[in-house]
């Protein structure tokens, strides 16, 4: 049976073993993103959280639902991460010359992908009430570390949230997760990555002279969450990718007060307008580096309605020094990206993230049989798509390498390199690059003698060791 929503999967995670309820009150204010601190700390993320009663709010809190990577695959109905690119390699395979240019729109034409597109409904999702007035307060949304929205006094935030905008002229709709900062009851504060789907949409609306609609999902069917948090290509639907992880099309509803479709099956839809000209002063806000990202600019949100669930649940994630939940979402996107990868630029083996360096674009890559020359092209290549635009350091390994062993990685890092050559960078200098596939430097490999290890593992006990 398909998981369609927020609560089934939860009711799917406490029947696993993979739920903790807390029953005695908690405070949304920093309480809770301590408590979800430290369990993601734990052996294997921990479990997922359920807060029954959130001080000065009748509604639940759900944090680290996807802080494992046995709950990403139960999140995303599979039993090995593996499978997703095994999947995508299908999807792929089905285009004969992949092109980055056009990756976006060649994956949109395959009717193995388009069959996913989200069925859209005309009927508002009769689960959800409407709150009269609306009132963002209500909610127990998270405040996580201490100087979190310090400078206009300001602390909590909306952290996994499905946000959707649609372009004015196209209406080609985006979902993305953005951070989103409580201001009052029916004010928001928005802060648009430079270059994604939403800011691209506010440029258009400022040409227009007109405000954004505005739509934020909480819940729903869990391919929806990690389908907002990738970074696709182009501009790929999210909904109609999410469908794609969860192997069934997502139902759509109208919004009650804005122009956008979002996914049935939802705890709360926030619904609202942004005026391009209209800013408010947002942050700082902690994040996986250990500091707190500046305060900056951002788009002030007014919010027009807000529909919920009459028992909902808030999800939230905590942001904060790795190993947090965000970690294990992103090897969900690794294992997708392995696919897109495969099929962009010849002789990529394997690619792993390491959780402390996955959002900075930073990644350990294994190549078949490489050369230095391969190696700086590959180098160059990544560094001009998207996902590696912006990375800090790239290391390259031989395909016989196991790249999740970063004892291992480490070793080769310093032993199989020639500094002076291996290490290199772009024209910029900003992205650094390590060859570490040992191609260019002529020595003989220690090999092991499997003889004598079988010899010794019969005798072990006559040596007194064990």
């Amino acid at each position: 049976m398909p998981i369609n929503d927020l609560q089934q999967f939860i009711t799917l995670l406490d029947s696993q073993g993979e739920l903790a309820g807390i029953s005695i009150p908690t405070d949304p204010v920093l309480e809770i993103a301590a408590i979800t601190d430290r369990v993601c700390k734990s052996a294997d993320g921990g479990k997922g959280l359920l807060f029954e009663t959130p001080s000065g709010s009748v509604f639940r809190v759900a944090t680290n639902l996807f802080g494992s990577r046995r709950r990403v695959c139960l999140a995303l109905e599979i039993e090995r991460l593996e499978r997703l690119t095994e999947r995508m390699l299908e999807l792929l395979n089905l285009i004969p010359y992949p092109d980055m240019a056009r990756l976006d729109s060649q994956i949109a034409t395959l009717p193995a992908f388009s069959r996913f597109s989200p069925q859209a409904s005309s009927n508002h999702d009769p689960r959800l009430d409407a709150m009269e007035p609306p009132d963002l307060r209500l909610f127990p949304f998270l405040q996580s570390w201490p100087g979190d929205g310090s400078a206009d006094g300001h602390p909590r935030y909306i952290t996994l949230g499905q946000v959707f905008t649609r372009h004015p002229d196209s209406g080609e709709q985006n979902c993305g997760m953005y951070g989103a900062q409580l201001r009052g009851a029916t004010e928001l504060a928005m802060r648009w990555k430079a270059g994604s789907g939403a800011a691209r949409h506010l440029e258009s609306f400022r040409r227009r002279g007109q405000p954004m609609p505005v739509a934020i999902a909480l819940g729903g069917a869990p391919p929806a969450t990690f389908s907002a948090m990738f970074p696709l290509p182009g501009n790929l639907d999210e909904i109609t990718f999410a469908g794609f992880l969860g192997s069934a099309p997502l139902e759509t509803v109208p919004c009650r007060t804005v122009p956008l479709q979002v996914p049935a099956g939802c705890e709360v839809i926030i619904e609202g307008y942004v005026h391009p000209d209209e800013t408010v002063r947002e942050g700082p806000f902690g994040n996986h580096t250990g500091c707190y990202s500046p305060a900056t600019v951002a788009s002030l949100m007014r919010v027009t309605a807000i529909s919920h669930r009459r028992n909902a649940i808030i999800p939230a994630t905590v942001v904060g020094p790795p190993p947090m939940e965000d970690c294990w979402m992103a090897q969900a996107w690794e294992r997708v990206l392995l696919a897109l990868l495969k099929r962009l630029i010849p002789g990529v083996h394997e690619l792993c993230f390491p959780l402390e360096w996955v959002f900075h674009q930073s990644a350990i890559i294994s190549l078949e049989n490489p050369n230095p020359a391969m190696v700086r092209e590959t180098a160059a290549r990544l560094w001009d798509t998207p996902w590696f635009s912006g990375s800090r350091l790239l290391i390259f390994v031989d395909a016989e390498v196991d790249i999740s062993d970063m004892r291992g990685i480490a070793w080769r890092a310093i032993n199989d390199c020639e500094f002076i050559h291996d290490c290199f960078s772009d024209s910029t200098g900003n992205r650094l690059a390590l060859d570490a596939t040992g191609r260019r430097l002529p020595r003989q490999r220690i090999e092991r003698n499997d003889d004598i290890y079988r010899k010794i593992a019969k005798r072990w006990k006559e040596y007194g060791l064990t």
